[in-house]
C-alpha cells in the first residue's frame, strides 16, 4: 500500500509552537531575501521561495493545524513586505500565496502524493499541482492585485509570466530538497572517484569564468550559466535528488546574485529578459537535473530490491536444495537413513578402517515373522511397528560413532565402533533383549512383542579387501540366526545364543 498523504496520524509528525517560529522565520527570511534581490520595479524575482515552505509544511504536517501556517505565513509576508508594499495589499498578496500553497496542498492530497516526493509519479503529480496549477492561480490574483493597486503598470501578461515562473521555480527547487532534509532519509551516494574530481575541478573552472568574465564571448565561446548543465546532470547521476537540489538551489543563487549585483550572465540584455533567461535556465536546470535524479535513484532501489530477491530466492533454492538432499538420503517412513545413505557412510567408514586398521562392526537386523504380522493387521499396523522398531534402535545406538538405517523392506543396518567381536556381541544382545519387553501396536494376545534375528561380523580390513564381503558375512550370519529359530545373534563364524 502506497504511503501518502492519507496515513494515519500516528504516522504522521505533529507540529508544535517550535514548529510554527522556525516556519514563520523562514519565510521572512526567505521573503526577504527575494526582495533583496529583486530586480524590477514591481519587485518580482527570478524565483519567489516563500510559498516554498509553506507547501513543504503542509505537506509535512499532512495538513495538520493548516490554518495555523497560513496564518503565520500571512504574518510574516506583512511584516517582510513593510517597506515595499502598503500593509493592506501585503495582506492581500499573503492570502493570494496562501490561496496558491492552499490548492496546490489540496491537488496533492487528492492524488495520494508521498510527502517524501521519492518517485517520479509523485514528482510528475506535485509538478502539476504545485508549479503549473497552483503557481499560475496564484500568479492571476497576485498580477490583479498589483494591476489594481498599481494602474500605470504595463505589460500585465509579462508580468503574469515572470510571476508565474518566479513562484513555480520556488516550488519546484526548495519543496523537494526541504522533504528530503525534513525526513531525514539517507539516500545512496556513489563512491568518489577520478572522474568526479576532474568534472568537479571543470566545474569550478567554469563557475569561474561565469562569476568572473565580464564579457559572455570569450575566445569566441558564449560563457553562460547553460555551460554547468553538464555538470549538473552528471552530479545528478552520480548521487541523488537531495544533493541535486542542493546544486541547483545554488545555481540559482549564484544567478540571481549575479543579475541583481548587475552583471549579464546571460549577456547584454534588458533586466526583464535577463530574468525570463534566468527563469528558463533553472526551470530546464531543475527539471532535468531533479528527474535524472529521481530516475537513477529509482533505479537503483529496484536494482536493490531485485538483488535482495535474487538472495532470497537463491537462499531459499539453497535450503531447499539441502532439504531434498536429506530427503534423498532419508527413509519417508521410520526418519532413518536410507540405504543411499548407509552406502555412502560405508564406504567412508570402510576407507576410515583401511587408513588406521581400526575393527569395523556391521549388523543386519531382521524383524521376526513381519510378514504374517502384516498380512494379519494391516500395513498401517506394519508402518506402525516399523516406526517403533527404528525408535528402539535409536535409543540404542546413540553414540557417535553409531549409525543406523533402514535397508529395505523389514531390514534394518547398523555400524559401530566396537573394538572386538566379544564387544559386538554384547552391543547386538542389548539390541536383541530390547525387544523382549515392547509389545507391538495392536497386537493380539498372540503375538505380544516385537522379536528380531541380528547377524553381526567385525573385521579389520585389509588392502586387497573387498567392502561387499562384511556385507555378505553379515547378511549370511542373519539368514542363520533366522534358519535356528529367530530372536538371536549370530556372529559371522561363531554362533551366540541370545
Amino acid at each position: 500500500m502506497k504511503h501518502g498523504l492519507t496515513m494515519t496520524s500516528v504516522e504522521t509528525p505533529t507540529p508544535n509552537l517550535l514548529s510554527f517560529v522556525i516556519f514563520a522565520l523562514a519565510y521572512f527570511l526567505s521573503a526577504k531575501l527575494c526582495f533583496l534581490m529583486a530586480t524590477t520595479s514591481e519587485n518580482i524575482t527570478v524565483v519567489w521561495l516563500p510559498n516554498a515552505f509553506t507547501l513543504t509544511a503542509l505537506l509535512y504536517y499532512r495538513g495538520q493545524r493548516y490554518w495555523l501556517f497560513i496564518i503565520a505565513a500571512v504574518i510574516a509576508e506583512a511584516l517582510s513586505e513593510v517597506s515595499v508594499f502598503p500593509w493592506h495589499e501585503s495582506i492581500i498578496l499573503g492570502l493570494v500565496n496562501a490561496t496558491e500553497t492552499m490548492l496546490a496542498f489540496l491537488i496533492l492530497k487528492k492524488s495520494g502524493v508521498s510527502s517524501r516526493l521519492d518517485s517520479l509519479d509523485d514528482i510528475a503529480k506535485f509538478i502539476v499541482a504545485g508549479p503549473l496549477i497552483g503557481s499560475f492561480i496564484g500568479t492571476i490574483f497576485g498580477c490583479l492585485t498589483i494591476q489594481y493597486y498599481s494602474p500605470h503598470t504595463d505589460h500585465f501578461f509579462a508580468l503574469v509570466r515572470l510571476w508565474w515562473f518566479g513562484d513555480a521555480l520556488g516550488l519546484l527547487i526548495v519543496c523537494p530538497l526541504l522533504l528530503t532534509l525534513l525526513h531525514g532519509k539517507k539516500q545512496p551516494v556513489q563512491a568518489f572517484n577520478k572522474i568526479d574530481v576532474c568534472v568537479s575541478m571543470l566545474t569550478l573552472g567554469l563557475l569561474s569564468l561565469i562569476i568572473f568574465t565580464k564579457e559572455v564571448l570569450l575566445f569566441e565561446v558564449f560563457i553562460t550559466p547553460t555551460l554547468i548543465l553538464p555538470s549538473m546532470l552528471y552530479l545528478a547521476a552520480r548521487t541523488n535528488p537531495k544533493w541535486t537540489a542542493m546544486g541547483v538551489f545554488l545555481m540559482y543563487l549564484l544567478i540571481t546574485l549575479l543579475i541583481s549585483l548587475g552583471r549579464h550572465p546571460f549577456g547584454e540584455v534588458p533586466i526583464s529578459l535577463a530574468i525570463v533567461y534566468a527563469q528558463e535556465f533553472i526551470l530546464t536546470l531543475s527539471i532535468s537535473s531533479l528527474g535524472l535524479a529521481s530516475l537513477i535513484t529509482h533505479i537503483r532501489q529496484n536494482e536493490k530490491i531485485l538483488e535482495a530477491r535474487v538472495i532470497a530466492r537463491t537462499q531459499a533454492l539453497n535450503q531447499l536444495n539441502s532439504t531434498l538432499h536429506t530427503l534423498s538420503l532419508t527413509d519417508g517412513l521410520t526418519g532413518i537413513a536410507n540405504r543411499r545413505r548407509f552406502d555412502e557412510q560405508f564406504a567412508l567408514a570402510w576407507s576410515h578402517a583401511m587408513r588406521t586398521s581400526q575393527p569395523l562392526t556391521l549388523g543386519m537386523i531382521d524383524i521376526d515373522w513381519f510378514k504374517a504380522y502384516n498380512d494379519h493387521y494391516g500395513h498401517q499396523a506394519g508402518d506402525d511397528c516399523l516406526r517403533q522398531v527404528s525408535a528402539i534402535l535409536k535409543a540404542h545406538l546413540h553414540r557417535a560413532s553409531d549409525f543406523l538405517a533402514r535397508y529395505g523392506g523389514e531390514e534394518f543396518v547398523f555400524m559401530s565402533a566396537a573394538t572386538d567381536a566379544h564387544q559386538a556381541s554384547a552391543i547386538a544382545h542389548t539390541l536383541c533383549n530390547a525387544f523382549r519387553t515392547t509389545p507391538l501396536p495392536h497386537a493380539a494376545s498372540n503375538i505380544g512383542h516385537v522379536t528380531v534375528s541380528i547377524g553381526m561380523v567385525t573385521i579389520t580390513p585389509r588392502v586387497g579387501d573387498d567392502p561387499s564381503t562384511i556385507l555378505k558375512a553379515a547378511d549370511q550370519a542373519l539368514y542363520q540366526a533366522k534358519a535356528q529359530g529367530r530372536n538371536q545373534v549370530i556372529m559371522a563364524d561363531h554362533r551366540v545364543n541370545s
